[in-house]
């Protein structure tokens, strides 16, 4: 097997369980997953400031829960097999 096929398999799988691809170079790809906050969070503001603000808590929120909240992977070509499942993969 070649690390190409690895490198392609995780990939795929990856991007297939929810990650999306934000920078790919010719030896990596990085790849990010994004979200917007808890809905229980979402719901907890909606009821405290809905009246008063108008939402516009919720929005702050989810803006910066889709900043702050982000995790990212790479996934490096010429990283052995046997490394496929190791966990030390680079995750922010």
């Amino acid at each position: 097997m070649d690390y190409s096929d690895s490198y392609r398999r995780e990939v795929t799988a990856k991007v297939e369980s929810g990650w999306k691809i934000e920078e790919e170079t010719p030896d990596r790809v990085t790849l990010v997953r994004r979200e917007f906050g808890s809905p229980g969070i979402h719901l907890v503001i909606a009821i405290l400031t809905i009246w008063w603000a108008m939402g516009v808590p919720n929005l702050l929120y989810a803006g910066y829960r889709y900043v702050t909240g982000s995790q990212r992977t790479v996934v490096w070509k010429d990283r052995p097999d046997a490394d496929a499942d190791d966990p030390v993969a680079r995750t922010e």
